[in-house]
Order: structure tokens, then sequence, then C-alpha cells
């Protein structure tokens, strides 16, 4: 096992979650109110920029993961890859360590094939468990699904994932820039769920933010 290694990279992700969070996609977003000379609450509230898509949001945060492992100039780190969707089951890692335990999984999940995993952070070299898998979700307009259980479908993911081993770190990431400010009942009911898995969920560790980054400057917005 790579405990310390792995307690490293779930810091690196952390950090790279912050320098998005907070030094891009806050600062950038309202820049874009300004071009577009956006003055009414509602216009702002319906446009994004930036992250269209939960896809766009994982690029921006293995991009920055990426720049940040590349300061890593010991050699236990040069091997270290971060993928983005893959299926966790036997034709694809019939040679892990952990290929016995994925019969498991399946049926932890209720599930006749293994795990979609939005994000894997692992050795290319080794046939060991995972350093972290990472769920993602980003809220970005109007609802097709409750949002709390998309949020419990992930966490239950999450949670087979670790109690099979697969992964020795398992991460939930959330960004919101639509419940925060379109419905305040919605966004209480997603904090309150992130509060609960805080307390009774200890081995994942919760990566959120609600932004209003979109309403804040700009043009009377």
């Amino acid at each position: 096992m790579n405990d310390d290694i792995a307690l490293e990279v779930e810091r690196m992700l952390k950090e790279a979650w912050n320098k998005f969070f907070n030094d891009y996609y806050n600062k950038l977003t309202p820049k874009f109110i300004e071009q577009w000379e956006i003055k009414e609450k509602k216009e702002a509230e319906e446009s994004h920029w930036i992250c269209w898509n939960e896809y766009d949001l994982m690029f921006h945060i293995g991009r920055l993961f990426y720049k940040i492992l590349s300061e890593k100039k010991e050699e236990k780190y040069s091997n270290i890859q971060i993928h983005f969707e893959k299926n966790v089951n036997v034709s694809n890692f019939s040679d892990y360590n952990f290929e016995n335990r994925l019969g498991e999984l399946k049926e932890k999940l209720k599930m006749k094939r293994g795990p979609k995993i939005d994000i894997i952070i692992a050795y290319e070299n080794r046939l060991d468990p995972f350093l972290l898998c990472a769920e993602v979700k980003f809220f970005h307009g109007r609802p097709y699904e409750d949002p709390i259980e998309q949020i419990k479908r992930d966490i239950e993911k999450l949670k087979a994932i670790r109690s099979c081993n697969i992964a020795e770190k398992v991460v939930f990431m959330l960004l919101d820039d639509y419940y925060f400010y379109a419905d305040k009942k919605t966004s209480n009911d997603i904090k309150n769920k992130l509060d609960e898995i805080k307390i009774n969920d200890k081995g994942i560790t919760i990566l959120s933010g609600n932004t209003e980054a979109k309403l804040l400057k700009g043009n009377g917005v």
C-alpha cells in the first residue's frame, strides 16, 4: 500500500480544487458578465461560462492537478496519472491486485457491470489499488433530477470502492452555481446532506463550493 503517497495525492487534489474554485472560476466568471454586458439577475443566473458540464469541471481539475504534480521532483511521483470516466470491471482491470473483489463491488452496488468512476488517480507502472477515486457533481442549470438522489448514488459508489479496498482514498467533489441562488431550500438540503456525510462517512473527503460569482460583479447585476 502507498498510504503516504495517497494522502499527498489527496492533498494535491484539494489544492487543485481550491485553485480552480477560488483563483480561476470565481475570478474569471464576473469578467464574462461584464464583457457580455449582462444587467439582469435572471439573465446572469441562466448563463454559464468556463464549465458547461461536469466534463469541463473535471478537465480543469485535471490540468491543475498535473501542474501541481509537475512540481514534485521525487521519483515516487513520476509515474502517477489521472484518468477520467473508466468502468471498474474485470475486462479493464483483470490483472490488478483487487481483481478478486470486483464481483463484490458489483454486488454491493447491485450492478451488472462495474461502476464508472469519474476520476481515478493511479500509478501507471503498478497493479496496486488506485491511489484515489473521485466522483464529481456540477449543478449549473435547471434541474432534471433530484440533486440529493444524485449525491446519494455517488456516495454509495465511493463507499463501495473504499470498502472493497479498490482505492486508498475516495473524494466527492461538488460545484453548485445554480441552487445556491436559484433555490435556497434545495441548496440547504444539499448542505445538510454533505454535513451528514461528513459526520457519518468520515472516510470520504468532501470538496464542495457554492458560488454566486455570476451575480457578485458586473454592470449592475
